[in-house]
Formats: structure tokens, C-alpha cells, sequence
């Protein structure tokens, strides 16, 4: 398209591009001056819904004027070609400028760190977030200035050669830079996200290479969610301790335990900068100290009265525990009289569930440390063996239930609570089957810890199927070196007392139905570390337009009929239902299958899952499919409904990869034929063999 004109922009010269587009240099005629042009493929600029996005990004990002952001003139099309005009930079990226003259010493990389810091703080306050932060993104003028460009348009920007990962339409971003809750959801990502692509260019300056920069993709996104990184002071001993922190906590996997903003890290930048007389070469920003560190600067400013009312509320917890004359010195379990503390100092309080409770943080069963916790506090389960404890609801708070350090403490539930997994709009000939649950998570967060919890499965004979945790809301479940189980029950009505097929319905993990007017709704998760679950039921159980993340790490699913059935989502719904599993050395063992992915005639949006697996094994019997899609949908939507990614796994028993049963073709796709190379080994486990 050299020599091209697009309205007033005469195309001079191509710059770059890919696979959603070309970079031009161009001539402005209008105003006589040197632009950029980002000229949209053919393929992209039939998608309407790719259209809307575009001019909406970049309305987004002509908002912003900042000395180190690019700035957008313009969007606009010709001849059915789409585009957007930016300013044409002097200089050279930030990649190429490492490669040529090596990596930066600690003043240069403090003194460009500041100034993107500073532009990231600009955009944030005008709603704008890049998503694809990284070397190549970032220009270096002749004057030593470092720009972003493609600000607010990195979602529609794939560079070729920079292993971008695009679902959608929409990037990911590229694997060496990308945030943890990046690569799960796009539409999830926040500045904060755009901090920790900030940490890891801040580590390629100083390093020459990012910080995982070994590796496939598969395994460089495992790393990102899992694996610290390098210290930075292992790989170049000049760089001070703090700094070294700095760039760690841009890091964290956990987005709340990064910095929330901008404006944090630029205030400590500019006070590191301060004490090692680093000078900036341009303008010092402004930095206004944000609300966390105002509150707490008045914390401490309030320490020397706060230390006495603490330490009088010390005495007098001594005082209550001591002993009346005559009795017995036994040795009580320490209590703090938390409430004598200042709201702030210390939020989490341990409560202990013991044989006899003695003080006033301990109580006789789960269901009453349950009841007494507030958000954040911990339970602490000082006893062993089974306790029956009736169901549980866990309710807009944080809990973590942990077994204390000698003890092998399970639960086991009543089951008994009703739940409402939701309306089926339409449906007549197969009516919701009621449910009951041992623990409902409404809108919360709870951390299991070294604890066995086992529940009885109802028979659907009973007219009801039974769930261990159901799920409400933005909830997240937690499981370390923990043991679930469902046990099977019995159907009277049947003459061994067992039907199988009886049991089709009960889950482990039941994620209800959003509420209603929830328009976005928020992502379900859940972590699953060196733990072990089994039984004859489904792992997991959802619908609706929801996302529900699934990180399996070390971690066993024994004798399951399934790990996921997912059912479609409603007519007119904007979001389907998404699947997203991460499993690093899993083990899964499936009666019918691994996923079920379903839809119908009153839940027609086609369910979707994106997995991706590490050195982990895969048992699915004789005439079972690992992956299943059935319905009424189009072929080539079940098509791009599954994204399977593996590295070093194993595939065991059937030989059927992936089954599709729509209404108008019934396809089977064995493992020679799978789209990636999976080691698939015949030999079939003897299922009816095993002790049930």
C-alpha cells in the first residue's frame, strides 16, 4: 500500500505490522506534517463488532495528552480500508535499543520507569488501560524520552513474531510480559495489570531479558502464574536491595498485593531517586500521596496513645485467664482480646475449634466459628477425626478453615440446605432437578487448609442431587492440601441398593446462576493445590454467562463421572459461558468423560473452554470422549469452542480425543487426528474391577 492515499494521509512507507494490521509512515496533506497510520486487514474490518471496538479505543485514547504517551489525531476509513492516525514518533523501541547497546544501568532505568509510571497514572485517571506494556511498545527519542505507544489499542494490536495470543479478536498480550489475571480474562485486566507488564520491562532493561524468558508458551504462562522471579540483584549485583523490592512487588501475583496505582510507584521511585541523588532528565511529576498511605501516615501518627489502650487491653486478657485461688495451674490456650485493639491495627482474629472450649476465641463445632467470624479471620481446627456438622453458609466475608500442625481434623456434612441453581427459561420436558448443598459461598472467599470434607450424594430416585459447595456471586474457593469426597448413597428403590446413573447430577463445585441484573458478572475461582478429590459425581457444574477460572495444580480427581459439565447460556445472553483451566502435574480420572459441554433449544449460546495443560495424566474409559459437545448448535461454532493446549501430558484409555453431537453432524476426532500432538496410550484401565 506504499503510495496509497487514505482520505488526506499519503502511505510513504510501511513500518510494521501483523496479522490484525500494518504501521505506516505517512504524509498528512492537510496539515503538512509526518503522521502514523495504523491501517486495519481486510479480515479485521468485516467484524462489526471489531469495528465498534476499534473506534471506541480510540476515542478512548484521544482523550489522553501526556509528553509520554503517543497521541492519537485521528480514525476514520476509505475505500473500505479502516485506520487510525498517530503521532509519528522519532526514535527507536525500547527492544531494539537494549539489543544494540546492552542493558541500562540503575539511573537510566529509574529515571524512564518514572516517566511511563507517570503516563500509566494519566491514562488510569481517564479510564484507559494499555494491556500490552512491553519493550517494543515503548519509544526512545533521540533525547533520551520514553513514549507508549498504541495507548488504549493494545487489545486489537498483534505484532508478528511476538507470540501474541488472541481469542476473539482480542489480544492477550505477548507471553513474556503478561499479568496472571491477564492471560485468564483479558476484559479483567486494570492498571494493576499494567503495573506488572511495567515490573517485567523494568527487569528486561536492567537484565537484557525478561523474567521468565525460557520455555514454551504453555510453560512461560504457567510461570507467570505460579513461579517468582529471579531476583533482579542475582543477575546484576549493582542494583540496590529497594530498588530490587520495588520491581518485586510490581510482580505479585496477586493483583491487591502490587501497588493500586500509578502514583504509589512513582512516589517511591522519586523518593529512591531522592536518597541515591539519581537525577530525571526531564520534569519532575507531581505526585499526590494516595488515600492508603494518608491512612496510613494517620495510623501512625496516633501509635503512642494506640500502644497503652493495647497493652491495658493485654492485662487485662491476662487477668481473666488467671486462675482463681485453689485451682488447678493447667495451662490455658493464649486469647488477645482483640477487641480492646483499634479497629485497623489488627483485623484477623483465629478462632479454635476444639473438644472443649475454655476461652472465649474457641468454640465446640465449625458451624459456630462460622457464625462468630468476621471478614479475614482464620479457623483453626484443633482436633481430629470426623465431626458431623450441619450445612454452612459462608456470607459476603473471607474465611480460611485450616487443620492446626498435628491434627487431622474432617468434616463431614448434613447435607440439608436447599439451593436454587436458577430458572431455565423455556424448558418443559427437563424440569430443574432440586439441589441441596453442605456449604453455600455467597459472594465470598473461603481458603480450605490440610482438612478432609466429605458429604453423602442423594440419588436423583430421591428427586434431588446434592452439591458440597455451592457458589453465589463473585465467590472463590481454595483448597491446600486438602481431601474432598462425595459418598455415594443409596437408592431404596433399586435391589443392590446402588444405581449409577442415579447420580448423574451431584457436584463438587456447583457455580449458581448470576443474579438477576448482574450485567457483567464477575469471574468465579477456583485453586486447587496437592489436594485430592473423589467420588461419583461432577467436579464442577455451571451455566449462564459466567467465567469461571480453574487453576489444578498437584492435585488428584479420582473415580469422578466428569470434571466440568457446562451447560449453554440463554437467547440473547452477550457473554457464553467459559470454562478456563490451568493444570500443572493433574491427575484426572473420569467414568464419562473429562468436560461435557452442552447447550439446547432454551440455552442455545454455545459453552466454551480454553485449557491448557502441563505434565499431567488423562484416564477416560472405553466408548467415553475426553471432550464432548452436544446440542442443537452450528458446526462451526462447536468448533471454536475448545482451545486445548498440552505440554509433556498423557492420555489414557479411550482413543476418542473429542466428540461433537450436534443436530446436524455427529463427528468423533480420535488423537491422531487432535489438532496438537498428544501422547495417547491404548491401554484401558479396568473400571468395573475397582472396589466401589
Amino acid at each position: 500500500m506504499e503510495g496509497r492515499s487514505l482520505g488526506p494521509y499519503r502511505l510513504l512507507e510501511f513500518v510494521g505490522g501483523g496479522g490484525m494490521g500494518a504501521v505506516f509512515r505517512a504524509l498528512d496533506s492537510t496539515l503538512d506534517r509526518i503522521v502514523a497510520v495504523k491501517v486495519l486487514s481486510r479480515q479485521q474490518s468485516s467484524d462489526e463488532e471489531m469495528l465498534r471496538r476499534f473506534r471506541n479505543e480510540a476515542q478512548s485514547a484521544a482523550r489522553l495528552d501526556h509528553e509520554n504517551i503517543g497521541r492519537v489525531h485521528a480514525v476514520g476509513s476509505n475505500d473500505g480500508w479502516h485506520y487510525i492516525v498517530f503521532e509519528y514518533i522519532e526514535g527507536t523501541n525500547l527492544r531494539d535499543v537494549i539489543a544494540r547497546g546492552g542493558p541500562f544501568d540503575v539511573s537510566r532505568t529509574i529515571d524512564v520507569t518514572v516517566q511511563l509510571a507517570d503516563a500509566l497514572e494519566h491514562a488510569s485517571q481517564r479510564d484507559v488501560v494499555h494491556r500490552d506494556i512491553k519493550p517494543s511498545n515503548i519509544i526512545i527519542t533521540p533525547a533520551g524520552r520514553a513514549r507508549i505507544v498504541d495507548m488504549g489499542l493494545a487489545r486489537l494490536h498483534q505484532v508478528a513474531g511476538d507470540n501474541d495470543l488472541t481469542a476473539s479478536g482480542m489480544t492477550l498480550g505477548t507471553f513474556d510480559y503478561i499479568s496472571p489475571e491477564q492471560a485468564r480474562d483479558p476484559r479483567e485486566a486494570d492498571v494493576r495489570s499494567d503495573l506488572y507488564s511495567l515490573g517485567c520491562t523494568i527487569f528486561f532493561m536492567l537484565a537484557g531479558r525478561p523474567p521468565f524468558a525460557e520455555g514454551t508458551m504453555v510453560q512461560k504462562l504457567l510461570q507467570h502464574q505460579q513461579d517468582e522471579p529471579p531476583m533482579i540483584e542475582s543477575l546484576r549485583p549493582d542494583v540496590p536491595r529497594r530498588f530490587g523490592d520495588i520491581i518485586r512487588r510490581l510482580m505479585r501475583k496477586d493483583p491487591a498485593a502490587r501497588y493500586q496505582r500509578p502514583a504509589e510507584l512513582v512516589a517511591d521511585l522519586l523518593a529512591f531517586a531522592d536518597e541515591d541523588g539519581i537525577e530525571l532528565s526531564g520534569p519532575r511529576p507531581l505526585v499526590v500521596p494516595p488515600a492508603e498511605q494518608q491512612h496510613r501516615r494517620r495510623l501512625v501518627d496516633h501509635l503512642p496513645w494506640l500502644v497503652p489502650v493495647a497493652m491495658f487491653g493485654l492485662l487485662v486478657a491476662a487477668l481473666r485467664l488467671r486462675p482463681a485461688d485453689g485451682e488447678p495451674q493447667t495451662p490455658a490456650t493464649p486469647v488477645v482480646a482483640m477487641a480492646s485493639l483499634p479497629a485497623g491495627l489488627d483485623d484477623i482474629r483465629v478462632w479454635r475449634v476444639v473438644d472443649a472450649p475454655t476461652a472465649d476465641a474457641e468454640r465446640a463445632s465449625l458451624a459456630e466459628a462460622v457464625q462468630a467470624a468476621a471478614d479475614g479471620d482464620q479457623i483453626d481446627l484443633a482436633y481430629s477425626g470426623v465431626r458431623d456438622e450441619p450445612p454452612l453458609v459462608i456470607a459476603s466475608k473471607r474465611l480460611t478453615i485450616r487443620a492446626v500442625e498435628g491434627s487431622r481434623p474432617g468434616i463431614r456434612f448434613a447435607v440439608g440446605l436447599p439451593i436454587s441453581p436458577g430458572e431455565v427459561p423455556g424448558e418443559s420436558t427437563a424440569p430443574v432437578v432440586p439441589r441441596q448443598a453442605a456449604c453455600l459461598l455467597d459472594s465470598s472467599s473461603l481458603r480450605l487448609e490440610g482438612v478432609f470434607v466429605l458429604a453423602t450424594a442423594l440419588p436423583r430416585g430421591e428427586g434431588t442431587a446434592t452439591s458440597l459447595f455451592a457458589v453465589k456471586g463473585p465467590s472463590r474457593l481454595e483448597c491446600i492440601d486438602t481431601r474432598l469426597q462425595m459418598l455415594r448413597g443409596f437408592d431404596v428403590g433399586s435391589g443392590d441398593g446402588m444405581v449409577r446413573d442415579s447420580f448423574e447430577d451431584n457436584t463438587f463445585v456447583e457455580i449458581l446462576d448470576p443474579v438477576s441484573g448482574e450485567e457483567s458478572p464477575a469471574v468465579r475461582e477456583i485453586r486447587m493445590l496437592r489436594s485430592t478429590v473423589e467420588g461419583e459425581a461432577n467436579f464442577l457444574q455451571f451455566s449462564s454467562a459466567l467465567t469461571v477460572d480453574v487453576a489444578w495444580t498437584d492435585s488428584t480427581l479420582a473415580e469422578a463421572l466428569r470434571f466440568a459439565v457446562v451447560a449453554g447460556a440463554p437467547p440473547a445472553t452477550p457473554r457464553c459461558p467459559r470454562l478456563r483451566l490451568q493444570a500443572v502435574n493433574g491427575r484426572f480420572r473420569c467414568r464419562e468423560g473429562f468436560v461435557s459441554l452442552r447447550d439446547s433449544a432454551s440455552r442455545p449460546v454455545v459453552p466454551v473452554l480454553q485449557a491448557f495443560a502441563e505434565l499431567s495424566r488423562f484416564q477416560v474409559p472405553s466408548g467415553r470422549a475426553l471432550l464432548e459437545q452436544s446440542g442443537i448448535g452450528d458446526p462451526d461454532a462447536y468448533r471454536v469452542a475448545i482451545e486445548w493446549l498440552d505440554s509433556g501430558g498423557r492420555y489414557e484409555g479411550s482413543p476418542i480425543f473429542r466428540r461433537i453431537d450436534g443436530a446436524a453432524e455427529r463427528v468423533e476426532i480420535d488423537y491422531a487426528a487432535a489438532p496438537q500432538d498428544l501422547r495417547h496410550v491404548a491401554d484401558d484401565a479396568d473400571w468395573d474391577s475397582e472396589s466401589d
